[in-house]
């Protein structure tokens, strides 16, 4: 019987609160960053569906009203079976996956919320797992400077993962790779989590149980990694800008909502998106690579770069704003 990828599950960790977008932050979680107007989970949950997964578990914090009114809300639409557990404390992957135990059950795909990937690694990642059984298809990246203090160490031999080390740091030795929190897991890993260890920071990490499961399983289910050579993360407010440019560039054509606004004399630079109800003053130069969200309201004789202008934002005359995230009220 050919395999489908309807037979997995995804899981999306989403409890982290994202202190380091702060001030973005303080009105929503990071998994409910919008993404010209899109919540970032939104699209995650969109990228997996596109590749066949109909079943997620959302791993979420216990007070974002925001999240569970959306996800309530596309619970059922294309199919999608949305269910969610709450994780009180962000205390590490291995403890969110803790959290959803009673609610996975069977082989899985798990994801933060912060990062995006080209749809066509969603589908390298879902047709390796199932076509070559593995016990784990890790996603994984070329080294930069810094980067073995931040994820763990990968050591490969062809595509098979030979080991796996949570930040091994700086000059640990010869590594191949990193990896990245996007990951295909065999369910057995759910019976090793509790065996996972919390770190100096109090936190338990997820990639402690995958060393496990990869020793458990070997040789009969060979670990593997495959490379992405692309992918946008959410940490800051500059990251959040150049995620708006991508899919200004990639994914989204020029447009201008017909109940948008634009008055006079206003140069428009494509790509920009204008969105329903957002007010143009006249004499204003707009774009490249600005999205200016619902009833905003931009001054006459502004100019506008490299900007996310978030709902009902008010920009007064003759204001200059470059590589800036503008909150509303």
């Amino acid at each position: 019987m050919k395999k489908t990828a309807d037979r997995l599950q995804a899981v999306i960790l989403a409890a982290g609160r994202g202190r380091r977008l702060e001030p973005i932050t303080l009105n929503h979680s990071k998994a409910m960053t919008p993404i010209l107007g899109v919540p970032i989970i939104q699209i995650l949950l969109e990228k997996f569906r596109a590749v066949g997964l109909k079943r997620f578990v959302v791993v979420r914090p216990p007070d974002d009203r925001d999240m569970e009114s959306l996800l309530k809300k596309l619970n059922g639409v294309n199919e999608l079976e949305i269910q969610t557990c709450v994780q009180p404390e962000p205390k590490g992957t291995a403890d969110a996956l803790l959290c959803a135990r009673n609610l996975i059950q069977s082989d899985f795909i798990i994801s933060s919320c912060d990062n995006l990937y080209p749809l066509a690694h969603f589908q390298s990642l879902v047709d390796t797992f199932l076509h070559q059984q593995p016990s784990v298809v890790m996603t994984l990246c070329r080294i930069k400077p810094g980067g073995l203090n931040k994820a763990a160490g990968v050591k490969l031999k062809g595509n098979e993962v030979t080991e796996l080390k949570e930040k091994p740091g700086e000059n640990s030795g010869p590594w191949d790779a990193i990896s990245k929190f996007l990951f295909a897991l065999d369910r057995g890993i759910m019976d090793l989590l509790g065996e996972v260890k919390e770190s100096k920071r109090g936190e338990k990490e997820s990639q402690e149980a995958i060393r496990w499961l990869i020793e458990k399983l070997r040789p009969n289910r060979i670990p593997l990694g495959i490379f992405v050579e692309h992918y946008l993360h959410l940490t800051n407010a500059e990251d959040l800008i150049k995620i708006h440019e991508h899919y200004l560039s990639e994914h989204k054509p020029f447009t201008l909502h017909p109940e948008a606004v634009v008055e006079e004399r206003v140069e428009i630079l494509e790509p920009v998106m204008i969105e329903k109800g957002a007010r143009i003053g006249q004499g204003s130069v707009i774009g490249p690579m600005v999205y200016i969200g619902p009833d905003a309201q931009i001054g006459s004789k502004s100019r506008l770069e490299r900007c996310i202008i978030y709902p009902r934002s008010v920009i007064c005359d003759q204001a200059c704003k470059s590589a800036e995230v503008i909150l509303g009220k």
